[in-house]
């Protein structure tokens, strides 16, 4: 088995990456596509999510119990 990273940062965003691209996949989201469209506005909103579920996922991380 393959050991974890220890930073609990790496961790989180190889989860929220995962779970992005996963999503946009199923919904046959294409990347090029919508940065063409979005507005400033829209990327300003996107960036406040992404940070916010970094900070969810952090807090989840540091919560969970640790293994040894």
């Amino acid at each position: 088995m393959s050991e974890l990273p220890k930073s609990p940062k790496v961790i989180s965003n190889k989860v929220i990456d995962l779970l992005v691209s996963d999503v946009l996949q199923k919904n046959g989201v294409n990347l090029e596509d919508v940065k063409k469209k979005l507005s400033d506005d829209q990327k300003e909103l996107l960036k406040a999510v992404v940070e916010d579920l970094t900070a969810q996922v952090d807090e989840f991380v540091k919560k969970s119990p640790k293994k040894k």
